[in-house]
């Protein structure tokens, strides 16, 4: 492959994994098909930054120039206080979005007779469920003593009982 075709081909691909983050990154934000969308923008990201290297390493020679522009520099300032201001605010006052590790964390470490309640169990289903996967509950008290026990997840535990 000649240094055009590398030049064209690190730029095209540059253009559309930009494309994909975008929209798939406005989509999480507004969370449109976060299923779908999530794991895709996270993966297409790693991919995003590799091409985006291989596209400045084929085009340094004519990017060099903007590096020492007065709106480069003005940029490069602005994007960096912008973004410092997003991690200043999330240090000062953190999103409660722990909510939801709050509550799992609860369901896992409470006792087990509080939790299978709310996956409409009781302790000799659970046992059941456990047993006919080939998991021994023994004298575990919590999802996460069970999980710890059999050597697997509490949410794979979960699974199993909420089946």
């Amino acid at each position: 492959m000649n240094k055009f075709s590398q030049r064209d081909l690190a730029t095209s691909l540059t253009t559309f994994l930009f494309l994909v983050m975008s929209i798939t990154g406005v989509f999480m934000y507004f969370h449109i098909l976060d299923n779908y969308t999530k794991q895709m923008h996270e993966i297409m990201g790693l991919g995003f930054v590799a091409i985006v290297l291989f596209h400045v390493f084929y085009n340094w020679k004519s990017m060099r120039s903007y590096f020492s522009k007065k709106i480069f520099l003005y940029s490069a300032a602005v994007v960096f206080i912008i973004s410092s201001g997003f991690v200043v605010n999330s240090i000062i006052s953190p999103k409660n979005d722990n909510s939801k590790r709050v509550i799992i964390s609860s369901v896992l470490s409470a006792p087990l007779n509080n939790s299978l309640v709310l996956f409409n169990s009781n302790m000799e289903d659970a046992k059941f469920k456990l047993e006919n996967a080939g998991l021994k509950m023994g004298n575990a008290t919590t999802f996460q003593e069970i999980a710890r026990e059999n050597r697997t997840t509490p949410f794979s535990i979960i699974e199993i009982i909420a089946k």
